[in-house]
Parts: structure tokens; sequence; C-alpha cells
């Protein structure tokens, strides 16, 4: 014969009006009882604990619960008369698999707060943190591609081709309406704006496209323990990886980086256009490889 998971007895009232209160095996019942003298008092589900006054006198203040009866309330154990405990049940505890976990708190406790649904995307402080490594990174390599690809000249060979003059902020620099040139003391190097922009975008291509595509994340993403994934929780992709770079531009310096830092902030699974048109997301290592999962509370927004 199978023991009822919640059988019906008598056990501690969980509203804490009262010793003991009867559990009929599906619900909490009116009856309850008080140093063994047994009355009606119908629960309320879901009152307000603000309003809930105390226990009353002589109502237990550990989980001590009557033998459990086995018949309806009235039966031949009244309870207040016995000492056995059931099932370790605390006072004011609903029972396991009641459903009565919505009002049946110990007398004034706190009422329950909703949890908070894990968020695998919740990772923007990690995010900032990969991209000002990876423009740092950029920053030094378009150096190196500029002074490889530079010729030098004197400031006043420099001025005296078209386009040049001296910066109108800093008389000690000069610059050009077609080139790309840097003046360190007399010198001026120089660069074919053309042949520069293109070595840059090159790099750029390689280092978060195609980089990203092969091994999930940027060189900053992995150091700070991010992987960019698809919905399924796998690898990008190229086609993936190269949606995302070829919208870093608005996202980034095109929109002075504005765009990418409130949508993503602010988006259902924290997305920037680049991640809404390439359906990718922003993880921790920790969660890579698995499907991505979005809270409810957050997909509806």
């Amino acid at each position: 014969m199978t023991t009822p998971e919640n059988p019906a007895r008598w056990a501690p009232d969980p509203l804490g009006r009262h010793q003991y209160r009867y559990w009929d095996g599906a619900q909490w019942t009116e009856h309850v009882s008080d140093d063994g003298l047994v009355s009606t008092d119908p629960p309320i589900a879901h009152p307000d604990p603000s309003t809930a006054g105390p226990s009353p006198a002589g109502t237990p203040t550990t989980p001590t619960t009557p033998t459990t009866p086995t018949g309806p309330p009235g039966s031949s154990n009244p309870p207040g008369a016995a000492t056995s405990g059931v099932g370790g049940t605390q006072l004011g505890a609903p029972l396991p698999g009641s459903g009565a976990s919505a009002w049946a708190q110990p007398a004034g406790s706190a009422w329950p707060q909703p949890t908070r649904a894990y968020d695998p995307t919740a990772v923007l402080g990690r995010r900032y943190g990969a991209f000002c490594i990876d423009a740092a990174i950029s920053l030094i390599v378009f150096g190196i591609l500029f002074f490889a690809t530079a010729s030098t000249h004197t400031r006043a060979e420099m001025l005296r081709m078209p386009g040049c003059h001296l910066s109108a902020n800093d008389s000690s620099q000069v610059e050009c309406d077609n080139r790309a040139v840097v003046t360190v003391n007399d010198t001026v190097y120089e660069a074919d704006l053309g042949v520069f922009t293109a070595l840059s975008v090159a790099f750029t291509l390689v280092y978060f496209a195609l980089i990203e595509a092969l091994t999930g994340a940027s060189p900053g993403k992995h150091m700070t323990g991010l992987r960019v994934v698809t919905p399924q929780g796998d690898h990008p992709g190229l086609g993936r990886s190269l949606a995302r770079w070829a919208l870093f531009a608005i996202d980034g310096p095109l929109s002075l980086f504005l765009c990418g830092i409130i949508t993503s902030s602010v988006s259902s699974g924290h997305r920037r256009l680049g991640d809404m048109a390439a359906n990718t997301f922003v993880v921790s290592r920790a969660d890579a490889g698995r499907a991505v999962a979005v809270p409810p509370r957050l997909a509806a927004r």
C-alpha cells in the first residue's frame, strides 16, 4: 500500500492564527484547533502579511505536531494532545506539493519575492572591457601600418605639396587634404590615404570577423571570458561574423558608439544592431555551447 505524498493530518496552522489546522490531503480546511478544542476558521488565500496579527497565546514555537488522525476533524485524535512531529513540518510552512506556498508563510516572516530569471547575455561590463582591449590593440596595429607604409619629409617640403597646410589648431602640425600625415618634431610622415585605409580595413576584417568566425570571439572577448554564439549556442560562422563586423560602423564610430551602447543596454538579449542583423548573442564562456534562453520578462520588452 502506497502512502500518499501529503496525507490528511493536523499540522501547525500556516496562517499563524491557531495552533493547528486540518490538511485534508489536497488543501487546508476551515477546521482548526487550540489547546485541544476544535473550531472553524475559514482559511483566506493570499492574506496581506502587513495586517497579519501575532500568533495567539500558546501557539507552539517549535514544530510539534499531533499524531495524524485517520478521519476528518473531530475524530478520536484531537489536536494538541500529542507530541510527535509530522515530517518535520515547521510552524507556518506549507506542506510540500500542497499548492499553499502562495500564502502559507510563518507569521511575521518576509513575504516571498519573485526570483529573477538567469540571463546569460547580461555580461555588458565584461563586454565593454573587451571592446577597450580590442580598440587598444587595433590602434597599435594602425600605428604600425601607418609608419611601415609612410615616407618622410621635412615640414617645408610637405607645405609645398598641393592640399597641405599648417593646422589651424596647432601651427607645429602639418595637415593634408588627400594624405595621412603625422608630424614628429620637424619630420612629417606621409602615407597614401587610400593604401592606409585599405590595410586598416583588411586588418579589422581579419581581427573582428575571421578570428571571431573561427574561434567564437575576438581576442578582447577571449581575454574577458566571452563568446559570440548563435541562438543554439554554436560559433557564429563567417556569414554572421561578417554581418556583425559590417554593422559595427554604425554601432561604433559613425554614431560615436552611442548606438551600440544604447541598443546593447536596452534590447532583449543585450544585442547591438550587428547582433540583431546576424541573430547572435554575446555570452560568457561557461554559457557557450548551449541554447541561449533569454528570460521571458526580458524577451517581452
